[in-house]
């Protein structure tokens, strides 16, 4: 009997170890959504932070740059980032006054 309850003791630890190694060696992936062509600034930006990350953190993290509203419009990406359908994005910054009225500062037309 003892040596039943070691079997499942150690299947059980084995098991545990396995999961958790697996899913540390998963790479993280992150979403990146923008609403511009990838020929404009902040599509250059957006694949020059993919390269970056790659370049200094190799296969753990991955970032998929979704140019032109591929994923979410303008409208929708801070909604989706809420509910993390998405991980980061590069929306107008009037988009944000609807989650704090101080950020709209920086659309004055001056």
């Amino acid at each position: 009997m003892l040596q039943r309850i070691t079997q499942v003791v150690a299947v059980a630890a084995l098991t545990t170890i396995f999961a958790i190694g697996t899913a540390v060696a998963a790479p993280i992936t992150i979403k990146f959504s923008h609403v511009v062509a990838e020929n404009t600034p902040k599509g250059q930006m957006a694949n020059k932070f993919r390269d970056l990350v790659a370049e200094r953190l190799g296969d753990k993290v991955v970032v998929e740059v979704f140019p032109n509203s591929q994923l979410f419009g303008d409208n929708k990406v801070l909604e989706a980032m809420l509910l993390g359908d998405v991980q980061l994005a590069a929306p107008s910054l009037s988009k944000f006054s609807r989650y704090t009225k101080s950020l709209q500062l920086f659309d004055l037309p001056f």
